[in-house]
């Protein structure tokens, strides 16, 4: 139960121990390449950067970029001479039409979860901060 009124200096004097956060954990519908992908993106950002709410989303995520692989593998593997045959143009015009659908939604996850390099903000490198803003004064900042 809380004390009425002011708290003390010995009360405030208290520090509360530090949990550590724990790292949400890959959902077990998860492929084996798909829950690697999933620790490798969760492990490259502090451990409050995702939450309960990003499981969903972060899952989408890790199916998509591993489609997008497959694919690219098919397309690899693809070969020069298939394309005189019937179906050889049509079969791999779909293939790279797939993986451009898959790696869109790759980057539009990406943007939405902010792991991408464009939202890593740095301070040495923001035009704004460093002066690199044209060296102009906008109209409402003073001399």
């Amino acid at each position: 139960m809380q004390q009425a009124g002011r708290k003390s200096a010995a009360a405030l004097s208290v520090v509360s121990a530090v949990t550590s956060l724990a790292r949400i954990a890959p959902p077990g519908v998860l492929t084996d390449s798909e829950r690697a992908l999933w620790l490798s993106t969760v492990n490259s950002k502090p451990a409050e950067w995702f939450g309960d709410e990003h499981v969903p989303m972060l899952a989408e995520y890790v199916r998509h970029v591993t489609t997008a692989e497959l694919l690219t593998g098919q397309i690899a593997a693809f070969k020069t001479e298939w394309l005189i045959a019937d179906d050889g143009p049509k079969r791999y015009e779909i293939l790279l039409r797939m993986r451009a659908r898959e790696t869109g939604m790759v980057n539009t996850l990406a943007r939405a979860m902010r792991l991408t390099q464009q939202s890593i903000y740095r301070a040495d490198k923001a035009a704004t901060l460093s002066g690199k803003g044209g060296g102009r004064r906008k109209p409402w900042q003073s001399e």
